[in-house]
């Protein structure tokens, strides 16, 4: 049996002993009874270390063969452990997304070194490239994608399954990124909201491999060198991701191009004729040296040393580069281009020094790395579901030790039965066409029930039989309800980013300006335009994460609130304003604002007084709103991973007042101070939201969600009960 072996000469010694022992060789028969029984028991150990083992039992030998290498199989396991450990633990490791690049190079390496083959000998076929795409990649995508079609039916209400019914729709036909990239925004889901959010690498994967083979058609049609194409495809897609990286971040991520360049760097490896075998990196010269003979071992050395001290060292610095890379890196900072290049670069470095490196043979090619490496792509498929339902049934926030193992233990579980089970019968033996036919006939099925769930809207008839008294249906349609939404009767225009929107013509205007929190009273200006109550124009300045005042430091994709302070000016020289009222979320405003208390005050307080022309008009400064988790809606249900229904409790008892003042306390003594230095005026809409008892309710009679999320009120609530605002705009 493999790994044993050794043991054959022992067997054999042990079995001509006891052809000639008598009666006093007893101990000796004994003793080779007893080595013989261990064997057997290792030989048993043995063949259950092969069942396990989750490829084939040349791979469990470490015997490469034609087109595999043992390390990078070890070199895929580095990449996935980057991953997992990044979206379960970040702090341990910030940068582990950089293992998706290091996925790209090890695919550019081997695919294309595939296609560089097939089309030099004139024999590329793209069926048979497709279809062993598909063999690859739709049998684990498949169980994956329905196990969380399957979870969302079970745990999800509906707005939220419809979302994950769009998702999975996108990730088997393969533009999960088109859709995310499409989606993105300030008001999208959280990240860990979206079980299906990591589909995005796939779809950049697949929509390259839409383009590189045919621009490997042309070029060998054309008589264009592979390495002259590799080079020109990989240079225009870096300087493409470093313009993204600069101008386009949402690009940067998420479109196919921008990681062109790491697929180029892997297929530059290919066309190199990288190494197959362990010892192949240095053969040649070892032999060259050996034709010397015994008198040429000096010979010998010098040459094995300048064959392979390269290669050892690019190992070392290649493994410490995808490390450093894990560590050091940070979203969204200079990525995917330039810093990309630390796991990129690192990754091809490691392919490059070959099966005989140090590393590549002890680290890369052990056991544990290949074990993992095999398994590597459902292991991704399946840990990002599992994480993200973990933040959907417990809350996001922090994972903890325990809780953090677990789902790492259990989407390993999940990856070696999917090995085990799906993969490896369905993408080789017989009936091959069959198989592919069956796999993209299961990839347009769950792509079908995907957009029937989001076109059904999640299916709100699931909670048809629920227990009286529970409302899911307003629950559900509170979900992100209405966050910096127009009224029906606002004039909207864009001004430098900024959404201008103009209620009512009675009256000399009133400027309201801030972020999305001080756009949500728009619904309580309508309903007094609508009441014939409303005796000015109020004139919106708003924009998502805008400062009403100057100094805040803004993210590049919210660069436009920059101009927020020259909009307001101008909005008050042109129409005459007679008054301003400014809000805001206090306390990312606070945060983001360079400076100590006291330096914040005072410019804010110059701020007020410029918004005021120096007391010509009147001011108001809304102060801070309740802001919790528990007003979100999506906590008004209690979750299990089988099971949603209403969180009774939340729901009767709400949210103590004293909790929620201890949190706004300083953020509202501040901007009370800061009205009071500025001779500004301050309305509080605290009374209209949680009322004066000792509990604030986090629902209306009967069940109806005050709150579309955790500090944003619904429409509905606002144009109802915001009463605070009547004193300024209906007298």
């Amino acid at each position: 049996m493999i790994g044993f072996g050794f043991f054959r000469p022992v067997m054999q010694a042990a079995a001509r002993g006891r052809a000639r022992c008598v009666a006093p060789c007893g101990t000796v028969r004994g003793a080779a009874g007893y080595l013989v029984r261990r064997i057997g028991m290792g030989q048993r150990f043995a063949r259950a270390a092969a069942w396990v083992w989750p490829g084939s039992s040349a791979q469990l030998a470490a015997r490469p063969h034609a087109g595999w290498r043992a390390d990078i199989d070890g070199l895929r396991a580095l990449a996935v452990v980057g991953v997992v450990v990044y979206h379960v633990f970040p702090a341990v490791l910030p940068g582990g997304f950089g293992g998706v690049d290091a996925f790209l190079v090890i695919s550019g390496f081997l695919i294309s070194g595939h296609l560089v083959a097939h089309f030099g000998a004139g024999r590329f076929s793209v069926a048979s490239f497709f279809a062993r795409r598909v063999r690859r990649l739709a049998p684990a995508l498949l169980v994956v994608l329905a196990a969380t079609l399957l979870a969302g039916w079970l745990t999800l209400l509906p707005t939220e399954f419809a979302a994950v019914g769009l998702d999975a729709a996108a990730g088997a036909a393969s533009v999960a990124n088109l859709l995310m990239w499409h989606a993105q925004g300030y008001f999208d889901r959280a990240a860990v909201l979206k079980p299906l959010l990591h589909l995005w690498s796939l779809g950049v994967e697949e929509q390259f491999y839409l383009f590189w083979p045919l621009v490997l058609a042309v070029g060998f049609a054309a008589r264009v060198r592979a390495g002259v194409l590799v080079g020109a495809t990989g240079a225009a897609c870096f300087l493409y991701s470093l313009a993204c990286s600069v101008w386009w971040p949402g690009a940067g991520f998420y479109a196919p191009f921008s990681r062109g360049w790491e697929f180029m760097l892997g297929a530059a490896l290919a066309l190199r004729g990288v190494a197959h075998k362990p010892g192949d990196a240095t053969g040649a010269a070892w032999a060259r040296g050996a034709r010397a003979g015994v008198g040429g071992m000096w010979a010998r050395r010098v040459a094995f040393m300048q064959a392979s001290g390269v290669r050892h060292g690019a190992a070392v610095l290649g493994l410490a580069c995808v490390l450093a890379g894990f560590v050091a890196l940070r979203p969204g900072v200079g990525f995917p281009a330039p810093f990309a290049v630390l796991p990129a670069g690192g990754t091809a470095l490691l392919i490059w020094a070959g099966a005989g490196a140090w590393v590549n043979r002890h680290v890369l090619a052990a056991r544990p790395m290949r074990a993992v490496g095999l398994i590597s792509y459902p292991l991704y498929l399946w840990h990002w579901p599992l994480v993200s339902w973990f933040h959907i049934v417990r809350g996001a926030g922090v994972i903890h030790n325990s809780a953090g193992f677990a789902l790492i233990g259990a989407a390993l579980v999940l990856a070696w039965l999917t090995t085990k089970a799906v993969e490896n019968p369905l993408r080789g033996g017989h009936f091959r066409r069959g198989k592919t036919v069956a796999l993209v006939g299961g990839l347009a099925a769950i792509c079908a029930a995907g957009l029937v769930t989001w076109h059904m809207a999640g299916w709100p008839g699931r909670f048809a039989h629920t227990p009286a008294g529970t409302d899911l249906s307003a629950i559900n349609l509170a979900v992100r309800d209405g966050i910096f939404a127009p009224t029906p009767h606002m004039r909207i225009t864009h001004v430098n980013g900024l959404t201008v929107a103009t209620l009512g013509h009675a009256g000399r205007p009133v400027l309201f300006t801030g972020d999305s929190l001080l756009f949500q009273w728009g619904p309580r200006v309508e309903a007094l335009l609508q009441q014939g109550r409303l005796k000015h124009t109020v004139i919106f300045v708003a924009g998502p994460s805008c400062s009403p005042f100057a100094g805040e430091v803004y993210e590049k994709s919210f660069a436009y609130c920059q101009n927020m302070q020259n909009v307001q000016q101008r909005i008050i020289q042109q129409q005459n304003v007679q008054a301003v009222v400014v809000g805001a979320f206090w306390p990312r405003v606070l945060l983001h604002t360079p400076g100590a208390q006291a330096q914040k005050q005072a410019a804010f307080v110059q701020d007020i007084r410029s918004l005021s022309g120096n007391g010509a008009r009147p001011v108001w400064l809304v102060l801070p709103t309740p802001a919790d988790a528990r007003f979100s809606p999506d906590k008004l249900v209690a979750r299990s991973l089988a099971h949603i229904g209403v969180n009774t409790p939340l729901l009767e008892q709400g949210i103590p007042t004293r909790q929620l003042r201890n949190d706004t306390a300083a953020d509202t003594a501040f901007v009370q101070g800061v009205a009071t230095q500025a001779g500004a005026k301050v309305l509080d809409a605290w009374p209209d939201i949680c009322g004066t008892g000792p509990a604030c309710a986090v629902v209306t009679p009967p069940a109806t969600p005050k709150y579309a999320d955790d500090k944003h009120l619904r429409p509905g609530f606002v144009q109802q009960h915001a009463a605070f605002l009547d004193d300024v705009l209906a007298r």
